[in-house]
């Protein structure tokens, strides 16, 4: 879905000056749209001042960073924002030809469409963690983001808590884990090609076997996995660590947990799409998420760890254990995996 942003595309395309930085101010995008509406009629925002965001971020997450690049460079950004698979989709059918930059989801979506994007290797790369580059520079990560267990502590004590991969497969939480569409979540895919790899078995084999674990209960968006673990309508489920601090912070009473033989921590990225009608401008977004002022902000306000060597973990983070995960075989299992996934889901409707 597009965003209201849209109203500004191409020729009605606005420019207004925010006295205030979102990063030090915290304003909302209804102030922001309501700014814009007055001053839209006056002002008009040149090419070389142009950008077009495709993002599968939440608003909480892109809007700050995009407001803060454009008081920063002058560049006017339009959004457009929507789910990873759908934003990927629009890209790759043309129907997102006037997007510069695709903004959000696991790198291993970037791997596997990397023929859609152009290589472009930023600035500041030699301080960021070398194991979550590109060896084409073909996208650019964002922040790194480990998968984790949460559970509902009313309904499960901690040592029947899942400690493990293979816990989540005991039948006593068949049918009572929170799990998005993995057509929906990119996360869900992740979790399901690290599944894939750590227990050696086919994308095919796992996926029949997890949703049949899951018990046909899929979520329509990886946004319902804590409200349905907090609200005790699942018992455990499997979400970002980011995501589970953010709620937690919020008052939410679940539990979070690392699995003990390890996770992956695989990034979000950005990447710049294969001619980008502003692909200068596209270089000057990429530089700028990986600035350290960029990366101390979203460790500090969005729960995430910095991909810069020299943003210090907070003390309320501790040491991940990484699994050897790779990131080249799940990019290329991932449409035999969507297949799977489609075929298991498609009869699991037909046999409720």
């Amino acid at each position: 879905m597009k965003s209201l942003y849209n109203i500004f595309l191409k020729k009605t395309l606005t420019v207004v000056i925010i006295t205030a930085s979102l990063f030090l101010s915290g304003c909302g995008g209804n102030q922001r749209e309501h700014d814009i509406e007055l001053l839209s009629e006056k002002y008009s925002v040149p090419e070389e001042k142009q950008l077009t965001v495709y993002t599968s971020h939440k608003e909480e997450v892109y809007l700050p960073v995009i407001t803060e690049f454009e008081n920063t460079t002058g560049i006017w950004v339009n959004i457009v924002a929507g789910g990873t698979s759908e934003m990927f989709d629009l890209i790759e059918s043309g129907e997102g030809s006037d997007c510069d930059i695709m903004f959000g989801g696991g790198a291993e979506y970037y791997e596997a469409k990397k023929e859609l994007f152009a290589p472009f290797k930023v600035a500041e790369s030699d301080i960021l963690d070398s194991q979550y580059l590109s060896s084409e520079d073909l996208w650019t990560p964002f922040t790194e983001l480990p998968i984790v267990f949460i559970y509902n502590p009313k309904l499960v004590e901690k040592k029947d808590a899942p400690g493990s991969w293979r816990d989540l497969f005991d039948e006593r939480f068949k049918g009572q884990i929170a799990f998005a569409d993995m057509e929906i979540s990119g996360t869900s895919y992740t979790i399901v090609s690290l599944m894939s790899q750590l227990f050696n078995e086919t994308p095919e084999k796992l996926i029949q076997e997890l949703y049949e674990q899951l018990d046909g209960n899929v979520l329509d968006s990886s946004g319902l996995v804590i409200p349905y673990v907090e609200s005790g309508r699942c018992m455990v489920g499997i979400t970002l660590e980011e995501t589970a601090k953010k709620y937690m912070a919020n008052g939410y009473e679940i539990t979070m947990t690392y699995p003990e033989e390890g996770t992956t921590a695989l990034p979000d990225a950005c990447a710049i799409v294969k001619d980008a009608p502003h692909s200068y401008n596209a270089g000057k977004f990429l530089d700028f998420i990986i600035a350290y002022d960029t990366q101390k902000y979203a460790a500090e306000h969005f729960h995430r760890r910095s991909v810069r060597k020299d943003v210090e973990l907070s003390k309320d983070y501790e040491e991940v254990k990484l699994l050897d995960f790779d990131i080249k075989k799940s990019a290329a299992d991932e449409n035999r995996a969507m297949d799977a996934w489609r075929a298991v889901r498609a009869s699991g409707r037909e046999h409720p």
